[in-house]
């Protein structure tokens, strides 16, 4: 009885799809054909030809488009990022707890099919689409029309944790924890240690770091501080000041000077320069003459016939030589102008 019934059914379904006359009750049914041809039958889906007896996008008489249905999917996560700042200190550090969000947004796409377009070939003056119809506005409104939208938030809160390390009093630890997505990270963007890195928590995460190995940083900019620029009997003098003798004792300092002429408006010339290098200590005092300058990259330039004294002024930077700072070169401001 089961046998036959399938057996009916499979026929009956073939017959929606093959038509009647391709099946013969009189000479009896083979089951196990039917349902091997079943199996093999290619079925029309909305919007392919055939579904429906008309193709996508036409217009049946029942009024009913026919077109794939809509279209959603990821398209982009937003970055939410927050920065965290530590300055030295003798014991542990604990940041305060940040709330970060990320939004997804999705693509939605809907197929617009062409609309209806009865002709009106009586109409004087008419067109197909009748009075009002515009093909080029149609034309922009239909096919794949795709917007976004939001479809998710991700909320997750960020704390960092510093284990005991020493800073000196000008380093900076910096991080940037972002949120994008469901995913997490933090990263270093500057720092005076290696740290190991581990992550606790899944929502409300905090970061533990612990300082491994000491990195060399950037000097203070503001370490040396021009102080009186003077010229007597032949000689140039410029004296500096250290702020951080005690930090950098036993390293060096390197101080490069260079000379300029003060010209009319701003046709000013450079005379010169000249390198010192000095054992770390509390102040520092270059002396020269204008004959002991480097002039390779010195502007040659006829000297002026204008009356009174000419006033001469200094350019200069510095690098610290050793282990605790990078030997990136800071430049200074220019000192004040002088009569010669």
């Amino acid at each position: 009885m089961n046998n036959k019934l399938i057996a009916a059914l499979v026929c009956f379904g073939m017959t929606g799809i093959a038509g009647a006359a391709d099946v013969d009750f009189d000479k009896g049914v083979d089951v196990s054909k039917a349902i091997e041809q079943a199996a093999t039958l290619d079925y029309p889906y909305p919007g392919q030809p055939g579904f429906g007896n008309h193709q996508p996008g036409q217009w049946d008489n029942n009024n009913f488009y026919n077109y794939p249905g809509p279209y959603q999917g990821h398209v982009r996560y937003t970055r939410d990022c927050h920065t965290f700042n530590f300055g030295p200190s003798g014991g542990s550090l604990q940041s305060e707890a940040v709330r970060l969000e990320s939004v997804e947004y999705v693509q939605e796409c809907h197929y617009v099919p062409d609309p209806p377009q009865p002709h009106n070939p009586g109409q004087p003056g008419g067109h197909p689409g009748g009075p009002g119809h515009h093909p080029k506005e149609a034309a922009a409104t239909k096919g794949m029309q795709c917007y976004e939208r939001p479809h998710d938030v991700f909320r997750r809160t960020a704390q960092i944790n510093i284990a005991p390390r020493q800073l000196l009093p000008w380093e900076r630890d910096s991080f940037e924890v972002c949120i994008d997505g469901p995913r997490m990270d933090i990263r270093t963007r500057s720092a005076a240690y290696g740290y190991n890195i581990s992550e606790i928590g899944q929502y409300d995460v905090r970061y533990e770091l612990t300082p491994t190995y000491k990195i060399a940083t950037a000097p203070d900019h503001n370490g040396l501080a021009a102080g009186e620029f003077s010229y007597a009997d032949g000689k140039f003098t410029l004296k500096v000041s250290e702020k951080w003798a005690q930090e950098y004792a036993g390293e060096k300092v390197a101080i490069k000077v260079e000379l300029y002429k003060d010209g009319f408006l701003f046709f000013n010339t450079f005379k010169g320069d000249k390198e010192f290098t000095f054992d770390t200590a509390n102040g520092y005092e270059m002396v020269f003459a204008e004959s002991e300058l480097n002039t390779s990259k010195a502007m040659m330039t006829p000297e002026d016939n204008t009356r009174g004294p000419k006033k001469f002024y200094a350019k200069w930077g510095f690098k610290r030589i050793g282990n605790i700072s990078t030997g990136e070169f800071v430049k200074k401001d220019a000192t004040a102008k002088i009569p010669v």
